[in-house]
């Protein structure tokens, strides 16, 4: 008996040491080469990759290969650069401020301070509606939808940081690694002022560690819940010691740092913030959390622990190399999967941005573009916390979907008119304009004196946006059926093909068999902006 149950017992750490080799020298997952390229998947691409595209930019993107497709996306450096430039206001350094105000009385001191604050808001209110037509106008779609994702990713709030040009400084450094490698992006924006001062680290010094940091680093930016310990946090806190601001740049201060041993995911060593990032990035957690962040914003709303672990494997397998993450993304079948096509919800910059390139509109009042997207509940250089918008149907509320019908409806009256004015509200219009113009001539009068600044980079957008004309697109593509307008637009605008009902209501704006339909007539011209507005209240150009 005894015999017996020794062989029993061996016999089964025989099973378990084999399952376990097999477990071990089974394939990793990985994502699978597309096989199927038309031109449905190259609209896809432009929308997910970018921002949407017109019918033009789809067929030249379909007449390549899948490879150069997204290899004329993801290697944009080739690509001249006219994006528009951002000229900002040349700040004072806070001690030349700090000097300024021990110069002063009190109420001198606090009304500067007031003005600086004011002049700052102001600022941030251009440099949203610069980045607002950088997105609209760039021949580089996927630089500013990086961007964009990095944005919400390593999340920091201008209320919080109080520095436009530390906003500013921090979207040229996303934009600057959007496609570069992980590990320098994740130890720049660790050393970036704006976060630092959004995430309270500027104080963090070894006699009084501040967790706040690295309990975002490791929590969102990285691993993830549930892959740490709270030790994890304190020792993380005292490597990043010594990183602070000085004069508005960032500083490396050795007296600050502890220079003690640490024990780090079970490393011990006299570890500094270089070299906690270098161990999380060694965690398996780490690729598996930025590939699922990468899938819920370019894929689908539901990824599945098959495509984390595909992605993960590429995301190590490369060295955490961005850009050939994204090629390989957008290679893949998981990514042109038909269910996952339209299956995301716009955000409100991707709803603004995508509408205005898809009907080649010239954009002329940004401020109240901006505005628009603040209403639908997503307001640039400011996210609503540190873990960034939820997105996909969070962005969907009752007060944001008319916000959305508004903006669209806006869009195609133009922005100056009354109609308009009562549908935005304080998104556009002249008084606002004039509202602006009359605080920056205060602000900038009274600094120049006082501080000697050169406020050249305040330009506010002061002109009303236009009422939309198709004729434009009307006349480039020939149209002049009610049958070419509504196959036309709804391509356009949807990508997709809508049921028979759909298409017989949408048909009936056009003709109402009273009068023959003619596009190129003003009649004509009427009845689309009236197809454009309902396509664009429809629930399926909410998604993507």
């Amino acid at each position: 008996m005894k015999n017996s149950f020794c062989i029993h017992s061996f016999c089964i750490q025989l099973c378990v040491g084999l399952f376990a080799a097999a477990a071990l020298a089974a394939p990793m997952p990985e994502l699978k080469p597309a096989t199927e390229w038309d031109a449905g998947a190259a609209a896809h691409l432009l929308r997910r990759a970018g921002f949407g595209g017109t019918p033009a930019e789809v067929q030249k993107l379909a007449s390549m290969t899948l490879e150069q497709a997204v290899a004329s996306l993801v290697d944009y450096e080739s690509i001249p650069q006219t994006d528009p430039d951002f000229d900002p206001v040349d700040l004072p350094e806070p001690n030349v401020v700090q000097k300024k105000r021990k110069s002063l009385e009190p109420d001198s001191a606090k009304e500067l301070n007031q003005q600086l604050r004011q002049l700052s808001r102001l600022q941030m209110e251009d440099l949203r509606a610069w980045w607002m037509r950088r997105m609209i106008e760039t021949p580089r779609p996927l630089e500013e939808k990086m961007t964009l994702f990095w944005h919400g990713y390593f999340t920091s709030g201008f209320r919080e940081v109080r520095s436009s040009q530390m906003m500013f400084d921090q979207n040229m450094l996303l934009r600057k690694y959007a496609l570069g490698n992980f590990r320098d992006l994740l130890i720049k924006i660790s050393q970036n002022p704006a976060m630092l001062r959004y995430l309270d680290s500027e104080s963090n010094r070894k006699d009084a560690p501040n967790e706040n940091y690295a309990r975002e680093l490791l929590e969102l930016f990285t691993m993830g819940e549930g892959n740490y310990g709270e030790k994890d946090i304190k020792e993380a806190a005292r490597a990043l010691t010594g990183w602070t601001i000085r004069n508005g740049e960032f500083a490396s201060v050795g007296r600050m740092h502890d220079t003690g041993e640490k024990t780090f995911l079970g490393q011990t060593g006299n570890f500094d913030g270089e070299d906690v990032i270098d161990i999380i990035l060694n965690q398996p957690a780490t690729a598996q959390h930025l590939a699922r962040k990468l899938l819920l914003f370019f894929v689908t709303p539901e990824p599945s622990q098959e495509m984390i672990d595909a992605l993960a494997t590429e995301i190590r397998g490369s060295g955490y190399d961005m850009r050939e993450v994204m090629r390989r993304l957008f290679s893949s079948q998981t990514f042109y999967a038909p269910e996952v096509r339209h299956s995301l919800i716009k955000s409100p910059v991707q709803l603004v941005v995508g509408t205005i390139r898809s009907l080649e509109i010239e954009p002329s009042d940004l401020s109240a573009f901006v505005a628009a997207t603040k209403g639908m509940g997503q307001q640039l250089f400011q996210p609503p916390n540190v873990k960034g918008w939820d997105g996909d149907r969070k962005w969907i509320t009752t007060a944001t979907i008319y916000a959305r019908y508004n903006f669209a409806s806006a869009l195609l009256t133009g922005t100056g008119t009354k109609q308009a004015n009562r549908m935005m509200g304080e998104m556009g219009g002249p008084m606002r304009h004039q509202r602006m113009v009359a605080q920056r001539f205060n602000v900038e009068r009274s600094l120049d004196a006082d501080l000697g600044i050169d406020s050249h980079g305040i330009q506010v957008e002061q002109e009303n946006q236009p009422p939309y004309n198709p004729m434009a697109i009307i006349r480039k593509e020939g149209l002049r059926s009610a049958d070419q307008v509504l196959n036309h637009f709804v391509d356009r605008l949807l990508g997709m093909k809508v049921d028979h009902l759909q298409r017989r209501q949408l048909r009936q704006l056009l003709a109402n068999g009273k009068r023959r339909f003619d596009a190129q007539s003003n009649e004509g011209v009427v009845r689309t902006l009236t197809l454009i507005n309902a396509i664009l209240a429809m629930p399926e150009y909410q998604a993507f």
